[in-house]
């Protein structure tokens, strides 16, 4: 255990042996006052007396939470700038040197390890908490992706980003009354255009490099000066590591550079062939109505690869909604015979079933006793088990570095998930783990904030592998940071608001996995329908076929009832909603064996599956646009270009942008050669706007789709008239 937590914690510091020398970065001394760091070429750091590499400060701080809103109040006392440089040593491909302004000194190394560079901080002055580093910008021209899963922006230049994990917010617009209501309620709770689940120190410039940083602690990506990108680190002297290192990787093409990033981050395995065979149904409410549920889609034509029941530990009532019993074992009264139904299903229907687990455990169950009996859970500075308020239910945290704790945890997911028959679970939270927390490794509850979703995450794939099941299991998270790559087998969007608007509804799915393909993170979900019902906003048949829609253009297909089901458009609320479910389900399995193709390319090449449209067309000056952030590519040859607004604004109409290439349109053969313009389609609720490459090696197949289209699905649409 000792061993996976440095590994998760250090897995892309600069700590490792140097393998081979290679003579990729070039230190440039123009003055006593000046110099140039250049990478493959590539000018990275332009160090000046005005404007230095690095600068160091202090800051009074503090933090507010509440149901995992993080309320931080800041207050800069001093910011340095380090404009004295010496060169140390240059010698065997390393270069050493300080930076400094009166008594206050920084030491650097830099250096290059299979393929990076790496600009190690190898001293910082006491009693600092603040470093900055910057690196060369060219201004508005210049294009920056990334920063961990983004739901607002795609193209980060001109805004900051914090690096600071919790809850994404209801609304995520200080505009939207939703947002302004729900800061009413609980301070910060609404969100803001950068609240995120998965924050991560990575970007990618369209200069064509990208920067990773090791550090887990709190922090900012600032884009918005024209001169020079900065990266805030926060830390102090108690800190495990800070700041960390800057590792630099450089490429000539953006899948390259995907690749040079996996590499350094890691790669998800292969998905099991399995989820193909349809979409997995979020319901609720015991044995027989799941059973009922199945009965009902397999009447209605709908193709099920499985059934995820959330509630099968029982269910408690609060003010938000409906909420599990975070005990994480069975409750054979909500769900009786559930452990015969479960192989049932599995053998004589190919359906699998699925359950939801976190790392908490309400105080009202058994398995909490036994953490607290066994010293399994993360303590409060007077030594008593730390409580979190989770939203009218209290529960203590299970301290995953203990390592105790940890094979204690992995063990019951193995006996009371895998062991039971489950084939794979959602793996809630991970960003609400309080900063005064106190762990058995003795870091603080700071620096280990951002890490925790990676130690989560590690516990459950360790479990997975333990029992052999890697490549059959399919378990997802929403949270995330640096190392998740390592560990998380797919990842899912979190909770959107059900309705249209862009900041937190169906929208924002798009431009967050985007952002996180850009990260190196390549497999994305989300909740069929979205998820979050508040102040009267609830879900219509329209959001949530749309939502369908889409779906069937990703990796994986799953509905879900959303925190207040009864008052919420359900897929079984009406025939046609089944109908159309049903639908795109099918145009889900009919990509199949070009998407598999795709998600091999995550696997083995470190491609994200749904790629941004520059990421295939660099050399197009609009598909760097961040209006391009709501459509995407699913491969290198599937144009997707979702319908993300209601038919009342669209008229079933929609504009889509063709890169410069030869397209058909997936629907109906239409030849469009050339690109690089707009074109506008039919679009009513059933049609996503698709676009094949007419010189793909795959166009055979997408003329026998087109064709199945054209017959089959237009027959069906002709029968989910409402």
């Amino acid at each position: 255990m000792e061993s996976l937590f440095l590994f998760v914690f250090c897995a892309a510091t600069a700590g490792l042996l140097i393998d081979s020398v290679t003579a990729l970065h070039r230190f440039e001394r123009l003055s006593d006052e000046e110099f140039n760091i250049f990478v493959d070429g590539l000018l990275i750091v332009s160090h000046t007396k005005t404007s230095p590499f690095i600068l160091v400060g202090n800051s009074d701080y503090s933090y507010a939470s509440k149901y995992g809103n993080f309320k931080v109040t800041d207050i800069l006392q001093e910011k340095v700038r380090l404009s004295h440089f010496t060169v140390v040593k240059r010698a065997s491909g390393v270069t050493s040197l300080t930076l400094s302004s009166c008594d206050l000194q920084v030491t650097l190394e830099i250096f290059d390890r299979d393929g990076l560079t790496y600009i190690d901080v190898t001293s910082v002055p006491k009693d600092i908490n603040r470093l900055w580093f910057r690196l060369t910008s060219t201004g508005s021209d210049e294009h920056v992706y990334g920063g961990g899963e983004q739901f607002s922006y795609l193209d980060l230049n001109g805004r900051h980003f914090p690096l600071w994990l919790g809850e994404q917010g209801v609304g995520r617009n200080k505009s939207y009354w939703v947002t302004q209501t729900a800061d009413q309620d609980v301070p910060a709770s609404g969100g803001d255009y950068y609240s995120t689940y998965w924050a991560q120190p990575t970007f990618v410039s369209s200069r064509k490099y990208f920067a990773h940083f090791t550090s887990t602690w709190n922090g900012q990506l600032d884009f918005r000066n024209e001169l020079f990108h900065e990266i805030e680190i926060w830390g102090g002297p108690d800190a495990q590591v800070f700041p960390g290192s800057l590792i630099i990787g450089r490429a000539d093409t953006f899948p390259d550079i995907s690749t040079k990033l996996t590499g350094l981050l890691g790669r998800q395995p292969l998905l099991p062939e399995w989820l193909h065979n349809g979409v997995i149904l979020g319901v609720q409410g015991g044995t027989e109505m799941m059973l009922d549920y199945l009965q009902q889609a397999q009447k209605e034509g709908i193709k099920v690869a499985g059934i995820w029941i959330q509630d099968w530990v029982g269910r408690i009532r609060t003010t938000f909604g409906r909420r599990l019993f975070w005990n994480w074992e069975w409750d054979p009264k909500q769900y009786p015979n559930l452990d015969k139904e479960i192989i049932r299903l599995k053998e004589e229907e190919d359906i699998r079933l699925f359950a939801y687990i976190s790392a908490n455990l309400n105080i009202e169950g058994n398995m909490f006793v036994e953490a607290k009996s066994g010293g399994y859970l993360v303590r409060d500075i007077s030594g008593d088990t730390y409580l979190v308020d989770y939203g009218e239910f209290v529960c203590g945290i299970v301290d995953l570095t203990n390592p105790d704790a940890f094979a204690w945890y992995k063990g019951k997911i193995r006996t009371n998930l895998i062991d039971f028959g489950f084939d794979g679970w959602m793996a809630d939270f991970g960003e609400y783990l309080p900063p005064d927390a106190v762990f058995f490794n003795g870091i603080s509850g700071e620096e280990l904030h951002n890490q925790w979703p990676v130690l989560w995450a590690a516990a459950n794939r360790e479990a997975v592998e333990d029992a052999g099941r890697l490549g059959d299991i399919v378990f997802w998270m929403r949270a995330g940071f640096s190392g998740s790559h390592n560990f998380t087998v797919m990842a899912w969007a979190g909770d959107q608001l059900v309705d249209f608007s862009t900041a937190d509804g169906l929208a924002s799915v798009i431009p967050a996995t985007l952002s996180l393909g850009m990260s190196g993170y390549g497999l994305n979900h989300f909740d069929i329908g979205g998820y979050t019902s508040l102040y009267g906003v609830t879900r219509t048949e329209e959001l949530l076929i749309r939502y369908a829609d889409i779906a069937a253009f990703t990796p994986m297909m799953r509905t879900h009832e959303g925190n207040r089901p009864s008052e919420n458009w359900q897929y079984y609320s009406s025939v046609y909603s089944m109908k159309m479910l049903g639908r795109a389900t099918e145009i889900y399995i009919l990509l199949k064996n070009y998407t598999k193709g795709v998600l091999e390319e995550v696997t083995t090449l470190g491609y994200p599956a749904q790629r941004p449209l520059f990421f295939h067309y660099e050399d197009d000056p609009r598909s760097y646009d961040d209006s391009m952030k709501y459509q995407y590519l699913l491969g290198k040859d599937l144009l997707v270009a979702p319908v993300y607004l209601s038919s009342s604004e669209t008229n079933d109409r929609w504009s889509v942008y063709l890169p410069p290439d030869d397209w058909v349109y997936l629907w109906d053969g239409t030849d469009h050669s050339g690109g690089g313009e707009v074109v506008t389609v039919d679009a009513p609720v059933g049609v996503t706007p698709a676009f094949y490459r007419k010189l793909s090696t795959h166009q055979q197949f997408f003329r026998d789709l087109t064709g199945e289209l054209m017959t089959t699905l237009a027959t069906a649409n002709m029968m989910c008239t409402p």
